[in-house]
């Protein structure tokens, strides 16, 4: 699971040449969490906190999915 193809972010088109690879169970519950939330808190932004339980329900919500999101897959889930 990942990304590809090209997406507009707040009016920036970005090309989406490499595709995003997914990461699997390369990464812990913990340190997904620990990723995520140190993103959130960073380049002067402040976030709660991302708790190992809420990657463990993600994963377990997109268990099936199979190739890459397409920007209208993520945009439909998760507007802008």
């Amino acid at each position: 699971m990942g990304f590809y193809g090209p997406i507009v972010v707040h009016g920036v088109e970005y090309p989406g040449q490499v595709p995003m690879t997914g990461l699997g169970k390369m990464l812990t519950d913990e340190e997904v969490a620990s990723v995520l939330t140190y993103v959130r808190n960073t380049f002067g932004n402040k976030a709660s906190a991302i708790l190992p339980e809420q990657v463990k329900e993600v994963r377990a919500a997109t268990k099936d999915k199979k190739g890459f999101y397409t920007p209208e897959e993520l945009l439909a889930e998760h507007p802008l």
